[in-house]
């Protein structure tokens, strides 16, 4: 099915990026830097098709890239400025080459008319088996283009309260636009650019419980270029074998809800020939001769038809959250508990362990407490704090010699004006020894730093760290065994014997199991496509 990806991002040349090699890489095209700097590109596959769009005023140069990043590039004067940005969209694979091309074109268009820029758009196809990762590239002056060339900045794009509007306007305007032309091709698959949360609940809101059970699944993680590489070289990595558990784990919690809806006798066999395509047919008839479908079979679900309950909705939606919010924090806590910090701790935290190690058990047993979540997120909070207490002393040695370095150069820059100047010369008296006045202030300010630093690493200062690390160490170990003794492992034979958890006794024994699945303005020309 189609899948919503849109990224922005900036090339500034405080990282050493250059507007004219991205857009050489992006177009399969050779360009020329002004410094004489070959990027040749024509031999790089999957470009599909590049074309250029600039506003109705723009200049003729504006749809030629040679000309365009040059242009680009000799309007920014500072070592560190922003010198072009980038749209990067998925384009459904459903479509076909020619209703790709017009999507990305009425893309680039709709950018073009909201901002003012030039933009240079390239499709490219996917070098995938499965031939499902069509995208897009629309590169963005970051200056805005009229009939005597580019002139003012986008600066409402650069961040902060109007970056954000900007950011959300563009994911939105992405999706309509997608939606609008999976409609026309008669597609009746769609994109939404709001998050799985935000998904879900509208899904709730609506009473369509499975499928917001399907859109609270845990995301995958975006994999990136060096570990896609490495994955088609046969090499694992560990985004790619993160995202393999995560949908092992989708398939897993919505294979046990399916077997509870059967339990439940809510799921029945879909009849020979029914298919998703004819539900969705069956459910909007339904929908415009009918007030509500409250008692009617709402979605097939793997193979099932589902029928939904009156407290459905607000069932899921309180178990979801508390599913939600449990298991980030116990993420949470794993990931510091692998940075290691725990190793320097002179106490011994085997019950903090066995909390971590057995998380994927906790989180099954007891999501239906409503305090566990309350109990791993302070869980959380008491290893941050111990991490900042490790971490004390080594941060106050990094103190001591930034101040020992700045004394240093405090004292070169004192050395450097007596040298360069010995009396007032071209000042006077009273301006020769306001300037050596304030060399002096520094010098005498860097030596009280140094003094601080040096007491805050004392061996005295050493021993109250330690001591302070140790108290916190305690604290969350005696955490830890609360967790243990109000939620015992049932596989951990050292903490069965522990008290059962007072959760036993409230009411929810139905709750259901939560599933964590896996504009025509302005111009433009068409590149030739590169043989």
């Amino acid at each position: 099915m189609a899948i919503y990806h849109t990224r922005i991002k900036t090339f500034t040349r405080a990282k050493q990026h250059s507007s004219i090699a991205a857009a050489a890489y992006r177009a399969g095209l050779l360009l020329i830097d002004e410094r004489g700097t070959r990027h040749d590109y024509r031999r790089r596959g999957g470009v599909v098709e590049t074309r250029c769009v600039a506003p109705d005023s723009a200049p003729d140069w504006a749809l030629a890239p040679s000309q365009l990043w040059a242009a680009a590039e000799a309007a920014e004067r500072r070592k560190d400025a922003t010198v072009a940005r980038e749209f990067e969209i998925a384009l459904p694979h459903e479509l076909n080459n020619v209703q790709r091309s017009k999507l990305v074109s009425a893309l680039a268009r709709a950018l073009v008319e909201r901002y003012g820029f030039a933009v240079q758009a390239s499709i490219h196809a996917p070098d995938t088996p499965d031939g499902l990762n069509y995208h897009a590239h629309i590169l963005a002056t970051t200056r805005r283009i009229g009939s005597e060339g580019l002139n003012d900045k986008t600066r409402e794009l650069d961040g902060g309260a109007s970056g954000r509007i900007e950011v959300n306007w563009t994911r939105e305007m992405v999706a309509t636009t997608i939606n609008a032309h999976l409609k026309e091709a008669q597609i009746d698959a769609r994109v939404d650019h709001r998050s799985l949360e935000a998904q879900a609940d509208a899904a709730l809101a609506r009473g369509d419980v499975p499928a917001a059970i399907a859109l609270t699944r845990q995301p995958t993680q975006h994999i990136g270029k060096d570990a896609t590489a490495l994955q088609r070289k046969g090499e694992d990595t560990e985004r790619v074998q993160a995202n393999l558990d995560i949908a092992d784990g989708n398939d897993a919690h919505f294979e046990a809800l399916l077997a509870q809806f059967e339990q439940q006798g809510r799921a029945m066999p879909v009849p020979e020939g029914h298919d998703q395509e004819r539900a969705r047919r069956e459910r909007s008839n339904a929908a415009a001769s009918a007030p509500s479908r409250s008692d009617g079979e709402i979605r097939i679900v793997r193979g099932l038809r589902v029928r939904p309950t009156e407290d459905d909705s607000q069932i899921l939606a309180t178990h979801v959250g508390r599913k939600r919010a449990a298991t980030i924090a116990l993420e949470e806590a794993a990931r510091l508990w692998e940075e290691g910090f725990v190793a320097s701790v002179d106490h011994a935290l085997e019950a903090t362990g066995r909390v971590i190690r057995h998380r994927a058990e906790l989180l099954g047993s007891f999501v239906r407490d409503a305090p566990f979540a309350v109990y791993v997120r302070e869980l959380v909070r008491r290893l941050k704090k111990l991490k900042h207490d490790v971490s004390r002393l080594a941060r106050r040695k990094a103190a001591a010699k930034r101040a020992e370095t700045l004394l240093h150069q405090a004292h070169r820059a004192l050395e450097h004006f007596d040298a360069e100047h010995p009396r007032p010369a071209l000042w006077s008296r009273q301006e020769w020894a306001k300037r050596r006045s304030r060399r002096l202030a520094e010098v005498e300010a860097r030596t009280k730093a140094v003094r601080d630093a040096r007491q805050a690493t004392s061996y005295d200062a050493e021993q109250a760290y330690l001591a302070q690390t140790r108290a916190c160490a305690a604290t969350l170990e005696e955490w830890s065994v609360d967790i243990l003794k109000r939620y015992p492992i049932e596989s951990d034979g050292t903490v069965g014997a522990l008290l059962a958890p007072a959760a036993a006794q409230e009411p929810e024994a139905e709750l259901l199991p939560f599933i964590e699945p896996a504009g025509t303005a302005g111009r433009s020309r068409q590149m030739p496509k590169m043989k």
